[in-house]
């Protein structure tokens, strides 16, 4: 049960910043619902990019970020419990997940910007993305305090 705390947790904030990226994408004509939409950010908000780049390693569990060690927490419960072949099949996933998550790279850091229009800004958009980067980071980088905090959020509901 702690794993799952800990994966919510961090999936809240890696997910949290990379739709407030989406959100500081979006225009007159323009949702930024599709791949394409994101094509050549780095040449139009390379900050933007850079952010969304680093929720998409997290999201894909790539150290040092929170989706890493939430998805190492899960790992380590399948395998702990005896549940292997969930195990295998949730790395399969991961895998499979990795492919998704670098088109939006490619497409953010190769292809050709469509236009030149200034992304929306605001200083709420700004701090969510502010503290959803910091978090992403801080779990990945240094987790115990948020393994403590998860394990006494479950506390209440479970006996150990």
């Amino acid at each position: 049960m702690t794993a799952i705390a800990i994966y919510l947790l961090v999936y809240t904030f890696m997910n949290l910043g990379a739709f407030a990226v989406i959100i500081m994408m979006r225009r007159q004509n323009l949702i930024g619902d599709e791949i394409d939409d994101l094509s050549g950010l780095m040449a139009r908000a390379p900050g933007l990019a850079i952010l969304m780049l680093i929720f998409l390693l997290s999201l894909a569990g790539i150290p040092p970020t929170a989706g890493f060690i939430g998805k190492y927490f899960i790992f380590l419960a399948l395998i702990e419990t005896q549940h292997y072949v969930l195990a295998v099949v949730a790395v399969a996933y991961a895998v499979v997940a990795l492919y998704y998550y670098f088109r939006i790279v490619v497409a953010m850091f190769m292809k050709k910007a469509p236009d030149s229009v200034p992304l929306a800004t605001s200083p709420g958009l700004s701090v969510a993305l502010g503290v959803t980067l910091t978090v992403t980071l801080m779990v990945g980088v240094y987790p115990q305090p948020f393994i403590v905090f998860a394990r006494e959020a479950i506390r209440p509901f479970f006996s150990f």
